[in-house]
């Protein structure tokens, strides 16, 4: 039985991993993470103590709606009424999961989580001289491998802007598959772990296919695929790093004012960009910019394609406060495989165009196909995994 389960649980995992990674055409992120958190026993036992836990993980997103993991963690599992002898059974559990993103894209993602596996269980008691003993029933020790199905979920926060730092807060609800771990063998209901947590997840980057260094520049419209580009706002959309951008201010400042003193302007404006690199299918794109310029700005707009597309569109781009503009690519144009886009500027004086791309040189937007489906398919997950959790813990157990 139990090994049927964990059978059933691993191979659609390996088969997923397999269809997600030849379909989706690249490697995905691979994250590493710790938890800790408070954990109590609900079981046939009438005043369950919390008590501390501890989780490592590992995570493979292969695509942004779905994470592939595996977790291993220790806590104890205590009772406040047991008296005469202190009651503690340790856990140790091992399983895999599939996490569900609701909001891959943004800052604060909720997501769903469900999957299962094993756990070791020791069961134990401290006498009245302080000496801790496994507990010992018909001769044998309590102790041994069982199952578990979870499911939970969460809050997933980016800490930082390269997005590979987040922070996650939410609950997991375990079903054992046995009724052993609170060492009362009475009830109709196996027992069950709840816990709530916080911990932090690490994502390394991985090469993709066509992007050999992992900077969102294909490697086609890539200056140099074997550096990453620095993410400072000044012409990262072609791969190369570059000085900048202040020293680049100052260049144009400096020339501004010799030229200023002849009446002309020779200097183009500076857009400094921080290119958009996935947006999801249908939705629309804001991007924005900040224009330097010494002289009145006459026009920013954003030229935008659907890859494959032979025709650029154009649309101008508002500003609400000095150098920043705005615009929008429609999402109507949103659609796989991804967009192309560029930011161009010009001055009162025509010296020259600024920009963040070039129709030749392109900043890339990757379209993540079919996000309401991937919604649906969470929003199913959690009816089902966290109705049937709030259903066997309010229900009230026969003896």
């Amino acid at each position: 039985m139990k090994n049927a389960i964990l059978i059933a649980i691993a191979i659609p995992w390996l088969l997923l991993t397999v269809q997600t990674g030849y379909a989706g055409g690249e490697k995905g992120s691979l994250g590493v993470g710790l938890r800790v958190g408070l954990t109590q026993l609900e079981a046939d036992i009438p005043k369950p103590q919390l008590s501390p836990l501890f989780y490592g993980h590992v995570k493979f997103n292969p695509i942004d709606f779905l994470s592939l993991g595996c977790e291993f963690g220790y806590a104890t599992l205590k009772d406040k009424e047991r008296t005469t002898e202190k009651f503690q059974t340790s856990i140790m559990p091992f399983e895999a999961d599939l996490t569900f993103n609701f909001l891959p894209l943004s800052k604060v993602n909720p997501y769903v989580q469900i999957g299962g596996g094993g756990v070791y269980w020791n069961a134990t008691t401290v006498d009245k001289s302080g000496v801790r003993k496994t507990i010992q029933k018909d001769g044998k020790l309590q102790e041994g491998v069982d199952s578990f199905v979870k499911t939970g979920g969460g809050l997933e926060f980016v800490l930082n802007r390269d997005r590979n730092l987040t922070l996650s807060v939410g609950g997991t609800f375990r079903y054992s598959l046995s009724d052993a771990l609170d060492q009362i063998y009475s009830g109709d209901e196996n027992d069950q772990v709840i816990d709530f947590y916080g911990g932090l997840t690490y994502y390394f980057k991985t090469s993709t296919r066509g992007d050999r260094d992992s900077d969102g520049v294909p490697d086609e419209l890539d200056l140099d695929n074997m550096r990453i580009e620095d993410p400072d706002g000044y012409c990262d959309h072609d791969g190369k790093p570059e000085p900048g951008p202040d020293e680049r201010f100052s260049e144009v400042m400096d020339a501004s004012a010799d030229t200023a003193n002849q009446g002309t302007d020779t200097n183009p404006p500076i857009v400094i960009h921080n290119p958009v690199r996935k947006a999801e299918e249908g939705a629309d794109v804001t991007i924005d910019v900040e224009v330097w310029e010494d002289r009145e700005i006459r026009i920013v707009s954003i030229l935008y394609r659907t890859l494959g597309d032979e025709n650029w569109r154009v649309r101008s781009m508002r500003t609400f406060s000095g150098r920043k503009y705005t615009g929008v690519i429609p999402g109507s144009y949103v659609k796989p495989p991804g967009v192309e886009y560029c930011c161009v500027a010009v001055d009162e004086a025509v010296s020259g165009v600024g920009y963040s791309g070039l129709p030749k040189r392109p900043n890339i937007i990757k379209v993540i196909p079919n996000p309401k489906q991937w919604r649906v398919m969470a929003a199913t997950a959690a009816v089902l995994g966290w109705g049937s959790a709030a259903y066997l813990i309010m229900r009230k157990q026969k003896e």
